[in-house]
C-alpha cells in the first residue's frame, strides 16, 4: 500500500482477511470430513473380521456400535460451533473494516476543508500585502511591513509542515491499528484532532494580531505621508520663520572674542517684578569673554537684533556652567518681555531625531548679525573626550558657537552649537560642514542636576521628562576638533 505526502485512504488487508476466512472454512470442512471417513473406516474394519457366532454378534452390537455414532455426533457439533464462531468473527472483522473506512473518509474530508481554508488565508494575506505595498509606497515603514508579511508566510509554511507531520503520524497510526482494537485508534485520532485544532486556533489568533498590527502601521504611515505632503505643499511664512529661528539668536561679545547664544521665552518675576529671560550658550564663549575665571560674576554683554536691523545691548548674569559639557545658562533681567524666544524641543522629539533630518544652524559667525544656514543631521552619536555630540552638515564658522540648532520642520531648538572641525596643524583649515552640537537632552540632564529643572519643557503628554544621564566611554578627542568662538585663533581640542 502506497502513501502520498497528504495521506491516502486506508485500505484494510482484504487478502489477509479472506485468507483467515478460507482457513477457518477449510478447517471446518476437514474436521467434518475426518468424522465421516473415520466412520467409514470403522465399518470397513468391522466387515473384514472373521465370522462370528450369533452370540458374539449380539455382544458386538451391545458394546461396539454406540462408540462411532457418538464420535461422529461430537465432530459434527464441533464443526457447527466453529462455523458459527467463524461467522461471528467474520461479521466483527467486517464491522472493523467499515469503521476504519468511515474514519478515513472523515479525515480526508476534514483535510480537504482545512486545505481550502488554508488556501483562502494565503489569498487574503497576498491581497493584504498588495494593498499595503501600494498604500505605503511613500513611507519608510514599507520595509517593516514587508518583513512582517514574510514572517506571516513563514508561519504559514510552518503550519503546512506541521500538517504534513500530522498526516505522516496518522499514516503510521493507521498501520499500527492492525495490532490494536478500533477503540484505541478512535481515541488516538480524537486526541490528535484536538491537538491540531488547538494549534490552528493559536496560529489563527497570531495571524489576526499580525494583520491588525500591519493595518495600524499602514494607517500611521499613511498619516505620516499626508503630514509630509502637507508640509511640503505649505508655503513658508518668512516672517514667522524669522521670529522662530533668527529672532531668538543673540550675539555675545567681549574685547577679544565674540560668539552666539539663544534666548528662551521670557518669564515674569513675581518676587522682584519685571521679566527674567534665560539664555543658553556654550561655556567657552562666556569663558573667553570674561577672561578672568576667578570672577564669574562679571556681566556678559548681549546684543539682541530685531527684524528691522535695530540692535539693543543688555547685560546677562551667569547662573550655571559645565566646562566638560561646554554649556552655560545665563539670565537677563528686564522691565519688559522680549518678543522672540526659542521653543525647546521635548525629550520625545529629541529621541526621534535621525540622520538626514533637516535642521537650521543660526549664529553670528565672525561677529555678523544672526545668519541661518540649512543642512541635515549627519550623526547623533559622535564622541569627543567622552562627551556625546551630534554632527551636522549645515555650513558653520567661527562665531557660531553658542548658537542654536533648530528643527527644520517644527522650528524647535534641538541643541547648542559647540565646536567645528579644522584640518592641519600649522595653518589649520576650518571644515564648515562638520559642526558638533550639544544635544538638548544632555543639557536637560545637566540643568536638572543644577537645580534649574523649571527650564526643561514638559513632554507633549504633560509629564515632565525623566532625568537621564547620558553615558559615553572616554575616547581620545577627535583630531582637529576646535571650539568655534570668534577668537583670532580657534581653541584646539
Amino acid at each position: 500500500m502506497e502513501h502520498t505526502g497528504h495521506g491516502s485512504p486506508y485500505e484494510p488487508p482484504k487478502s489477509l482477511l479472506d485468507k483467515h476466512l478460507r482457513s477457518l472454512r477449510w478447517g471446518s470442512i476437514r474436521l467434518l470430513s475426518g468424522g465421516v471417513v473415520a466412520h467409514a473406516d470403522s465399518e470397513t474394519t468391522n466387515g473384514a473380521s472373521p465370522p462370528r457366532t450369533p452370540a458374539q454378534h449380539q455382544m458386538t452390537r451391545k458394546t461396539s456400535n454406540p462408540t462411532p455414532i457418538a464420535g461422529t455426533v461430537t465432530r459434527w457439533l464441533l464443526t457447527l460451533g466453529l462455523l458459527t464462531l467463524v461467522g461471528v468473527l467474520t461479521d466483527r472483522l467486517v464491522q472493523v473494516q467499515r469503521r476504519l473506512e468511515d474514519l478515513e473518509g472523515n479525515r480526508l474530508d476534514e483535510a480537504l476543508v482545512f486545505q481550502r481554508n488554508l488556501f483562502g488565508v494565503r489569498s487574503e494575506l497576498t491581497g493584504i500585502r498588495v494593498d499595503l505595498e501600494s498604500s505605503t509606497a511613500k513611507a519608510e515603514l514599507t520595509a517593516m511591513l514587508s518583513e512582517r508579511l514574510r514572517d506571516a508566510e513563514s508561519n504559514l509554511g510552518r503550519i503546512g509542515n506541521e500538517i504534513e507531520e500530522q498526516a505522516t503520524s496518522l499514516t503510521a497510526l493507521e498501520e499500527g491499528s492492525r495490532e490494536f482494537g478500533p477503540h484505541v485508534l478512535e481515541e488516538e485520532l480524537e486526541r490528535r484532532d484536538r491537538e491540531i485544532q488547538t494549534r490552528l486556533e493559536n496560529r489563527w489568533q497570531a495571524i489576526n494580531q499580525l494583520v491588525s498590527h500591519v493595518e495600524e502601521a499602514a494607517q500611521a504611515s499613511q498619516l505620516e505621508v499626508q503630514r509630509l505632503e502637507a508640509a511640503i505643499s505649505t508655503r513658508r511664512d518668512l516672517g514667522e520663520m524669522w521670529d522662530e529661528l533668527v529672532g531668538p539668536v543673540v550675539q555675545l561679545a567681549g574685547d577679544a572674542s565674540v560668539g552666539s547664544g539663544v534666548l528662551l521665552r521670557s518669564n515674569r518675576n513675581a518676587d522682584a517684578g519685571g521679566w527674567d529671560t534665560n539664555l543658553l550658550t556654550a561655556w567657552h564663549v562666556v569663558r573667553d569673554i570674561q577672561g578672568d575665571l576667578s570672577n564669574t560674576d562679571m556681566p556678559v554683554p548681549v546684543f539682541i537684533y530685531s527684524d528691522d536691523g535695530f540692535v539693543e545691548e543688555f547685560a546677562a548674569e551667569l547662573l550655571a556652567f559645565d566646562a566638560e559639557l561646554d554649556a552655560a545658562l545665563l539670565v537677563i533681567h528686564t522691565e519688559e518681555a522680549f518678543e522672540n524666544g526659542a521653543d525647546l524641543a521635548p525629550r520625545e522629539r529629541l529621541d526621534s531625531i535621525r540622520i538626514f533630518d533637516e535642521v537650521y544652524a543660526v549664529g553670528c559667525p565672525l561677529g555678523n548679525d544672526p545668519i541661518p544656514t540649512r543642512g541635515e543631521v549627519s550623526t547623533t552619536s559622535h564622541l569627543v573626550d567622552g562627551e556625546r555630540y551630534w554632527m551636522i552638515n549645515a555650513p558653520t564658522y567661527i562665531g557660531n558657537s553658542g548658537g542654536g540648532i533648530f528643527d527644520g520642520e517644527t522650528h524647535e531648538l534641538l541643541g547648542i552649537f559647540s565646536k567645528i572641525y579644522t584640518h592641519g596643524t600649522l595653518r589649520p583649515t576650518i571644515v564648515p560642514h562638520m559642526g558638533l552640537v550639544t544635544p538638548l537632552d544632555v543639557v536637560y540632564d545637566w540643568l536638572e542636576e543644577e537645580g534649574h529643572g523649571d527650564v526643561v519643557p514638559r513632554d507633549r503628554s504633560g509629564d515632565e521628562g525623566t532625568t537621564r544621564v547620558a553615558t559615553a566611554s572616554a575616547t581620545p578627542s577627535a583630531p582637529g576638533a576646535a571650539s568655534g568662538s570668534a577668537a583670532p585663533i580657534p581653541d584646539g581640542q
